[in-house]
């Protein structure tokens, strides 16, 4: 299993929080703002997939290591799935339940998306994938990232060891799989534990504290910078 959030960083949470608003990828704060603003009853049109696609871009999304699929190819594959995401709409990370069935199942039919690299072309594709599930559904759903997430996670045993490390667990579609549950199980109990604390750092005039899930993020962010690098 993965490291256990807890507590972290709640002696003062919006110090950490308010780090990553001035130190954190300030060039990509627009393209995310225009996402959130983006009006949310039809995510299935083609203007708002090529909004996520640019968001994407804006987090490089889209480089030599971790190429995004062409556009027409990735608004297929989102709209193959579209009726998946909008059944999860309107689900917040707080309130989700551990025994809540229906985000296993949503899970399962969209990393169908991995197959055939329908989002991006790379072995790898959870970071892709986290940003592009965070954009959809941003209350729900937080980000990944190697830099931060996977190394705040999984830096410790037993997937610090040789045999076992951190490539390991995300070379096959199954282990992102695996590793996305598990990250996202850390997320919705820290979550419903201190959503009110979480809440009240929620600032809709911010660059990056706009809901939950990625306040979540931000303090691991921090954190990460400040204590483990």
């Amino acid at each position: 299993m993965p490291k256990i959030i807890t507590n972290l960083a709640f002696d003062n949470p919006g110090k950490w929080s308010r780090w990553t608003e001035d130190n954190y990828r300030k060039d990509a704060a627009t393209s995310y703002k225009e996402i959130l603003n983006y009006p949310r009853d039809d995510i299935s049109c083609d203007q708002f997939i090529a909004l996520v696609y640019k968001t994407l871009e804006a987090f490089n999304m889209n480089t030599k290591g971790a190429k995004l699929s062409a556009l027409p190819d990735f608004t297929k594959a989102i709209k193959g799935h579209i009726s998946t995401i909008q059944s999860l709409a309107g689900l917040r990370l707080e309130e989700v339940k551990e025994s809540e069935g229906q985000i296993k199942v949503a899970m399962n039919s969209l990393f169908e998306m991995f197959d055939n690299h329908q989002l991006v072309r790379t072995e790898s594709p959870l970071v892709t994938f986290s940003k592009t599930m965070h954009f959809f559904l941003p209350d729900l759903f937080m980000p990944i990232d190697r830099k931060y997430t996977l190394q705040f996670f999984y830096k410790e045993p037993p997937y610090k060891s040789e045999n076992y490390g951190m490539h390991h667990l995300t070379d096959t579609i199954e282990k992102q799989k695996q590793c996305f549950l598990q990250v996202f199980e850390q997320f919705r109990q820290f979550a419903h534990e201190h959503h009110e604390t979480l809440k009240a750092q929620v600032d809709k005039t911010s660059r990056w504290n706009h809901n939950i899930p990625k306040v979540i993020d931000n303090i691991i962010i921090a954190y990460v910078s400040e204590k483990m690098e």
